[in-house]
């Protein structure tokens, strides 16, 4: 396996679609891409590129929690039915620790690392989007809930519309230290509220 994945580029090139229009790379029909490989190297380019597929499957439908025990995203992501083969929970798991160590991903730390959130775009940079959506639209100097950030009319046509709760708060607490913004806390998670101080972030 080590001379297919030693070329990331050329392992990444385009192989498969989904009616989804999500495109696997060349390296997702080979069949020893689906066995934890046992040398040090060939698991860091093994681990490496499918870090790199499930950042862009999770950016491509907007996921943002993955969770070893959910069947139903797991069987399209990690099973190829084309060449029989799939990759074993414990391979997952193994491959999202090493996404956590990179900082593309985070385990709920509830979940003893069955579960967790995929950062395929970082907070920092959610807290530049959102920043720029809430000058432009001339929110700033109001107080906005959670909920209207991630759920409301106004933010329908953002990338941001539906983000995941864990990354809103991690994305607030940037701007927070950015000293861009201020929350204030709610009844709940999507009734605290945040206002944002002057552009900047």
């Amino acid at each position: 396996m080590s001379q297919t994945t030693s070329n990331a580029g050329q392992g990444l090139g385009q192989a498969t679609t989904l009616a989804s229009g999500f495109q696997f790379p060349s390296i997702h029909n080979f069949p020893p891409f689906y066995t934890l490989q046992p040398t040090a190297s060939t698991w860091k380019n093994q681990s490496d590129l499918w870090g790199t597929i499930i950042m862009r499957y999770y950016r491509h439908h907007r996921l943002y929690q993955l969770d070893l025990d959910d069947s139903t995203t797991n069987d399209q992501l990690f099973n190829n039915q084309r060449i029989n083969r799939a990759l074993k929970p414990e391979t997952i798991q193994a491959i999202v620790e090493e996404m956590v160590k990179k900082g593309d991903a985070e385990w709920d730390a509830t979940s003893r690392k069955r579960r967790a959130i995929i950062y395929w775009r970082k907070p920092e940079d959610w807290a530049a989007m959102i920043s720029s959506w809430v000058f432009e639209t001339g929110l700033n100097n109001s107080i906005l809930t959670y909920y209207e950030i991630a759920h409301g009319e106004n933010s329908e046509d953002q990338e941001f519309y539906n983000i995941h709760p864990t990354v809103l708060h991690k994305t607030m607490d940037v701007l927070v230290k950015r000293g861009v913004a201020a929350t204030f806390q709610g009844d709940n998670f999507e009734d605290m509220g945040v206002k944002f101080f002057n552009a900047g972030a």
